[in-house]
């Protein structure tokens, strides 16, 4: 009898010390149990170090166009990306264009802008259209677009050519704008001057506005194909057409601005509406007084989020860290110069 008690106080016994090393997570020799396939000589994995960040301004303005060309759906998505990915508030601003967001970058309105590189050239340079040198313009990047020159008129209108807009009235697109830039050189090259015109000086989508009632006879409009402002004539309107450059003038006028190319634009851009004339490449500028860490962000940030620009305006297709030369004949900022030669295309 007594054999039997000691036999079951050893079983008691023997439970007891088990639910005891079950509960405190233990084996039963008191070591603490492993777990999974961990080592229990394994040290702790170190803390992720947080990445260094760059202090941003609160706010980034980015010197666009009117609403009815390609540079404000491109300036409205840089705007998106630099605000999503920097903890910035970046706005894209209408302007009048080209010209006049070069003026804007010198007196410190805007951060970054886009403009054309000849015209960009000529502000940093002091030549015409320019009075004085604006020396705190620099390059962030080329070929963010392609600056197509439309000469817009209807099919009723004796417009054939380019020297017949003489005498006749021409919406030149917004005051400031490198359509006008552009007209200047081509004009011209054909034999005349802005003084032989009737100019008006008002938006994209006025101006288109404005030849479908018949209060003008052409509307200039600069900007990639599909344009905004002539895409939404081609949706309402099937009797207007584009004016051609033809062959003889085309030689003259890349021969003399060799940083205008031949473009045809296609039967696709505006419902088979078809013309050949020329384009400028477009590109983003900084102001000198842009941080470097700050411009390097940008234009590495701008680069890595591409298609977010690419998509938002078939005139940005062509934005490429491998073309991000084209069109650049003034000095880069040195944030952007840095980053252009991390990714090996600056030396």
């Amino acid at each position: 009898m007594r054999n039997i008690q000691l036999q079951k106080l050893a079983v008691l016994s023997l439970s007891t010390l088990l639910a005891f090393s079950l509960l405190v997570g233990c084996s039963p020799s008191g070591t603490p149990a492993a777990s999974g396939s961990q080592s229990q000589s394994q040290s702790p994995a170190p803390a992720e170090q947080p990445k260094p960040q760059v202090k941003m301004p609160k706010f980034i303005n980015i010197g666009a166009a009117s609403t009815g060309g390609a540079y404000y759906p491109i300036g409205i998505a840089m705007a998106k990306v630099i605000s999503d990915n920097l903890g910035t508030q970046a706005t894209a601003q209408v302007t009048g264009g080209a010209v006049e967001n070069v003026k804007l970058i010198q007196h410190g309105n805007v951060d970054i802008a886009i403009s054309i590189g000849k015209t960009v050239y000529s502000g940093f340079n002091g030549l015409p259209p320019y009075d004085k040198p604006h020396d705190k313009v620099r390059a962030l990047f080329g070929n963010l677009s392609q600056g197509v020159f439309h000469i817009v008129t209807m099919n009723n209108s004796s417009i054939k050519t380019v020297a017949d807009l003489k005498g006749k009235r021409v919406v030149m697109g917004p005051a400031g704008g490198g359509g006008i830039d552009m007209a200047k050189d081509i004009f011209g090259v054909a034999g005349f001057t802005l003084d032989d015109i009737k100019a008006s000086y008002i938006s994209y989508e006025d101006g288109v506005n404005a030849l479908k009632d018949g209060q003008t006879d052409a509307v200039i409009v600069q900007a990639a194909f599909p344009a905004p402002a002539v895409a939404q004539l081609a949706a309402t309107k099937t009797d207007f057409r584009i004016v051609t450059i033809d062959d003889e003038l085309m030689a003259k006028v890349t021969q003399k601005y060799p940083f205008y190319h031949k473009v045809t634009i296609p039967d696709s851009a505006y419902g088979g509406i078809v013309g050949t004339t020329v384009y400028s490449v477009s590109i983003a500028i900084a102001s000198a007084d842009l941080p470097d860490d700050v411009a390097y962000a940008i234009t590495k940030t701008l680069f890595e989020n591409e298609k977010v620009i690419q998509d938002s305006n078939p005139a940005a297709r062509s934005m490429s860290v491998k073309q991000a030369t084209a069109g650049v004949a003034i000095p880069y900022h040195p944030g952007a110069e840095k980053y252009l030669k991390e990714k090996g295309v600056l030396e």
